[in-house]
């Protein structure tokens, strides 16, 4: 089973701290299912350290393949970085050897010019995948943004630590309605943390009801 999006990669973001860590989350990992996995650190802010992540998902990846997992890696790339470094380099944060990029809006409101960074991804031969869809305001508010992304050409990827959420999560109720209406794409356990892969678990069996 494929994991697209998760913070496992050790020392480079506010995922996995250190090297044992990311080895307790690839035994939580393989307990879920998983054995095929895309690290995904966020690019986002000044912390970014391309260098770094790439020295870390060597050590990473060797260590993991030796477990029987396939390792490859992506970045979670947030839109104003995406627009920081120009758009025309964004195949260097796409999965690699891929056309894949996993994008992320804010939490509280989409840019205005959404559509046209969406745009002028696809105009480089980009698929964008959009990062937990069920997290932003203006989604939750009205499932039609989510359908517009989809007519747009988007994949859609739900983070399962929606799960967690309780009856009254915006999130939880956001992921359902997205699930019901047939916009998801993939989940993904966006895990940073090992607790994280039991949210995951929970929700691929809400998931399977659809």
């Amino acid at each position: 089973m494929f994991d697209l999006h998760c913070h496992i990669l050790f020392d480079v973001d506010d995922g996995s701290n250190d090297f044992a860590e990311s080895q307790a989350m690839l035994n939580a990992a393989r307990k879920s299912g998983i054995d095929n996995i895309v690290c995904t650190p966020h690019c986002r802010g000044s912390r970014f350290d391309y260098q770094r992540i790439v020295d870390h998902f060597d050590v990473l990846s060797r260590f993991a393949h030796s477990q029987g997992f396939q390792m490859t890696l992506g970045f979670e790339v947030y839109w104003e970085n995406l627009i920081s470094f120009g758009i025309d380099n964004a195949s260097h944060l796409c999965f690699e050897g891929t056309n894949l990029l996993l994008l992320e809006f804010g939490v509280a409101s989409l840019p205005p010019n959404w559509q046209r960074i969406i745009y002028n991804l696809q105009g480089q031969g980009i698929q964008p995948i959009i990062a937990h869809p069920e997290r932003y305001r203006p989604v939750q508010n009205d499932i039609g943004i989510a359908e517009e992304m989809k007519d747009l050409g988007c994949l859609l990827q739900l983070s399962g630590n929606f799960a967690a959420g309780g009856f009254r999560s915006n999130s939880k109720r956001a992921a359902l309605k997205l699930l019901e209406n047939d916009l998801v794409d993939y989940i993904a356990s966006d895990a940073h943390c090992v607790e994280d892969y039991a949210d995951y678990r929970k929700a691929i069996k809400i998931a399977q009801k659809y």
